[in-house]
């Protein structure tokens, strides 16, 4: 596993709220990091018929125009200022509703930031259902942003959720890249389910082992290409959110693949997906295969 170089650009939506700038500057450092350049879009929501016929006034979409280059203007001298060594950065106004523009966008962009709130405006990029919409749909990988999780200090510790699944395993090679890059230590986290077990069978007495091996292999053999990263190995037998919830307070980023099995199963569907994105206290990745 060796660092990937990101060929396409960094995206990160804004709308003007406190976390959508927090998203920028998560998203400037990463686009440094990786030696890329950086997309800030704002996307301005079309108005349906009945309200053009009725409400709309004729200078709704200058005032928006004007309102979105304030926040660009705005986003991109955070930007700057984050990441003073990103290659290029670029603003962009799109007319579409955020959760459109976002999933186009992450069609040619190596990853995607968004916060998990917004304004609540009518053109908010940030709004949690396009933050879910973007971590379920888009083709590359994308990061969660929650109000103040950049306020807390740096950890120098990246936990990445391990299943085998091809989608986790996806996930592992971001989040070493990530801890190369960042120069920070490496936490590879499975969960042991020992649901239906018998604790005197003879199964039960094997598997949790047999986890651990194969967790502890991964760990190695990820050492042995990155002698100077730190990898560390856990087999916990919680449920999954609460395992990567309460390692996001002490990482300042966690990884995960957008779907999996075993004890990772379903971990980004329903309820289940809403619960981790709200809750985690670190920057989150989401990984698809």
């Amino acid at each position: 596993m060796g660092v990937m170089q990101f060929a396409k650009p960094v995206a990160v939506g804004v709308d003007g709220s406190a976390v959508s700038m927090d998203a920028v500057r998560w998203a400037a450092h990463a686009a440094a990091l990786h030696d890329t350049d950086l997309d800030i879009i704002y996307a301005v929501e079309g108005v349906s018929a009945p309200m053009v016929e009725y409400s709309v006034p004729a200078n709704y979409f200058d005032r928006a125009r004007a309102s979105a280059e304030t926040v660009l203007a705005e986003a991109r001298a955070v930007a700057e200022s984050e990441g003073p060594d990103t290659p290029q950065v670029r603003t962009h106004i799109q007319q579409d509703s955020a959760r459109k523009a976002l999933l186009t966008w992450s069609e040619n962009s190596s990853l995607i930031v968004v916060g998990a709130s917004g304004s609540g405006r009518v053109s908010s990029a940030l709004l949690g259902s396009v933050a879910s919409a973007v971590t379920t749909h888009a083709p590359c990988p994308a990061v969660v942003i929650r109000d103040q999780v950049l306020e807390r200090p740096d950890t120098g510790l990246i936990t990445v959720g391990i299943d085998g699944s091809p989608s986790s395993l996806r996930a592992l090679e971001f989040a070493v890249d990530e801890a190369v890059l960042r120069s920070a230590a490496l936490d590879l986290v499975s969960i042991w389910d020992s649901t239906g077990f018998d604790y005197t069978d003879t199964g039960y007495a094997a598997a949790r082992p047999e986890i651990e091996r194969r967790l502890g292999e991964k760990a190695e053999e990820i050492h042995a290409q990155h002698p100077d990263l730190v990898v560390g190995a856990d087999v916990l037998e919680e449920s999954p959110v609460d395992v990567l919830t309460k390692a996001s307070s002490v990482s300042d980023l966690v990884v995960v693949g957008s779907r999996g099995h075993g004890g990772f199963t379903g971990l980004l569907l329903g309820s289940t997906s809403q619960k981790l994105l709200y809750h985690t206290q670190s920057p989150l990745m989401i990984v698809r295969d």
